[in-house]
């Protein structure tokens, strides 16, 4: 009936609806004579059509409209669709019909394309259920001239946007934009960016919008930036070209969520007490959002929340038997929940203390300082180190350190020694209660190697006879310009460098009315060598110049020889 209807031109409706009229007049009344309505009819009866009413098109553009009307169903499943013409033109269908359930007015909408631009259309709603096909009212619209609006038109559209209805904060990067924009031919396209730049009407990225004079479209988009403000600008443009002003709303994106510590009764992870209840304190804070509440957690079947605060405390926390994992969250103004755990066991009577052995420090060639940490359980506590040059085999022991019957993590530091240089050490950290002893982790270090020595004696190279006082300069390649040793031979013509590093030497030797020596010696780690330096007679101008030289501390090639001796 639908398909046949819309074929058939106004005029010629009339006449139809008119017979049809009478046809069903006279059904009905041969109806009303012949049957009496039973109980088994009624449900049939109470069945209505549809109520049907055209409304006003809206966003009509030269080439489109948006028809719009509401239906009521009367409880029963109604397909709804429009007609729409031209004057003396043939009758068309929308396509993909709307259904419409319920017993009250429903909107319906369709949108419709290339039509013509400068001309009149007739268009009404049709709704049909299974009591019958109802026709509104037939209602018109003329569409905008298309070459007038397009040569002429020069304003550009108005618009806003609002991110998730003008919310201040989200944790989320994705937020709904509601856009709004307005123009005298229809807004036809929309652009976002993060950048204040506005873009041309062929930039990459406008997207298409049904023409509207008025539009109105929530849109779902991802903003690209972190933490902290994001702005959106947004552009609209209309089928001339024109480009709307920017317009722009800002969020703060808050996806972090707070931090929380625990302070009290350690700031460990671990925490070791022979008591059945203890207290729980410490701090939660965020860097955009307010603390909303902080929830805490025994992992035994105990929640509880605390107020809305950045320090909080938990008082008498009943403990069972073994490890109590307890649990702190805390949940910002957006949902946001930070989690922090400790870790309490709870042993009933006495308990051995905690022991945890440190890094070795201030390492010399024979010296150290052990450190480490020894919790006491709440028990009177000494704690010693344990050392030796084997692995597990500890042949000393540093002094004694005592501890009194706290709680808390006691830092322990203690000074050997009398070590081996170049020599790998093993120790560990010890400690007694009256509930027992225990010990850390073996750890090793390794005192630094042996220091280099160059001794030797300055004689006279005729006779050999030792030269007192004569001055001697040292000076390795590694060593910065200008550190070098001095020193002067004694009675015996003896001298002696200690405390020396691997390294490349040279020695000057000097001494007045003699000519002067230089020696290149090669020293290796904690090496002992022994170079005797001859010294020969000179005249006063070259001893002059060799004054000059040991002042300047400059190297030059000498062609004394080299003479090493026991190395």
């Amino acid at each position: 009936m639908r398909r046949i209807l819309s074929g058939i031109k106004t005029s010629d409706m009339h006449g139809f609806m008119r017979f049809s009229f009478c046809f069903v007049a006279v059904l009905f009344l041969f109806i009303a004579v012949n049957h009496s309505p039973s109980a088994a009819d009624s449900p049939q009866s109470s069945a209505a059509a549809p109520t049907v009413t055209t409304d006003s098109a809206s966003r009509v553009t030269h080439n489109s409209a948006t028809l719009r009307g509401t239906v009521n169903a009367h409880g029963l499943s109604t397909t709804a669709w429009f007609q729409y013409r031209i004057v003396d033109g043939p009758s068309k269908t929308t396509v993909s019909p709307q259904t419409v359930i319920g017993t009250s007015d429903t909107e319906v909408s369709f949108n419709i394309i290339q039509l013509l631009p400068g001309t009149t259309y007739y268009y009404r709603l049709v709704a049909e259920n299974d009591a019958g096909t109802v026709y509104g009212d037939e209602v018109s619209f003329t569409t905008t001239d298309m070459k007038t609006s397009l040569t002429t038109d020069i304003t550009a559209p108005t618009g806003s946007v609002s991110i998730n209805n003008g919310a201040y904060r989200t944790n989320s990067l994705t937020v709904t934009l509601e856009l709004s924009a307005a123009d005298n031919i229809g807004v036809t396209g929309y652009y976002f960016s993060t950048s204040a730049i506005p873009p041309s009407p062929h930039t990459t990225g406008w997207t298409s919008a049904t023409p509207a004079i008025n539009y109105k479209e929530d849109v779902s988009y991802t903003l690209s930036g972190d933490d902290g403000k994001n702005t959106v600008y947004v552009w609209y443009k209309d089928a001339s070209g024109n480009i709307s002003d920017a317009a722009s709303d800002s969020i703060i994106v808050d996806t972090t969520p707070p931090t929380i510590t625990i302070a009290n009764p350690t700031s460990g992870s671990t925490y070791k007490t022979t008591s059945k209840t203890i207290n729980i304190s410490g701090s939660a804070s965020d860097s955009t959002s307010e603390i909303n509440n902080v929830v805490w957690s025994t992992g035994k079947g105990k929640d509880e929340m605390e107020s809305k605060t950045i320090s909080w405390n938990i008082s008498n926390v009943d403990l069972l038997e073994g490890d109590n994992v307890i649990t702190i969250k805390a949940t910002d103004s957006l949902g946001n929940t930070g989690t922090a755990t400790i870790t309490i066991t709870y042993a009933a009577g006495n308990i051995p203390p905690t022991v945890i052995t440190g890094h070795a420090t201030g390492i010399t060639t024979d010296f150290a300082t052990l450190t480490g940490t020894v919790n006491a359980e709440g028990l009177s506590t000494t704690a010693w180190f344990q050392y030796g040059t084997s692995s597990e085999s500890y042949s000393h022991t540093s002094s004694i350190v005592n501890i009194d019957s706290s709680s808390v993590d006691t830092p322990i530091d203690n000074h050997i020694s009398g070590l081996l240089a170049g020599t790998t050490y093993y120790y560990r950290l010890a400690a007694r209660n009256s509930a027992g002893a225990a010990y850390g982790d073996e750890m090793i270090f390794n005192t630094k190697p042996p220091k280099g020595k160059i001794s030797g004696y300055v004689m006279e190279s005729i006779n050999g006879k030792p030269i007192e006082s004569a001055r001697i300069r040292l000076k390795g390649t590694k060593a910065r310009k200008k550190a070098f040793k001095i020193l002067f031979s004694d009675a015996d013509g003896f001298y002696e460098f200690n405390e020396l590093d691997a390294d490349t030497y040279d020695i000057f030797a000097i001494k007045t009315g003699l000519k002067s020596a230089r020696h290149e010696v090669k020293l290796l780690e904690g090496e002992k060598n022994n170079v005797e330096i001859k010294l020969e007679s000179i005249q006063g101008e070259e001893q002059k110049k060799d004054l000059i030289e040991d002042k300047r501390g400059t190297i030059t090639p000498h062609s004394s020889p080299l003479l090493q001796g026991e190395r």
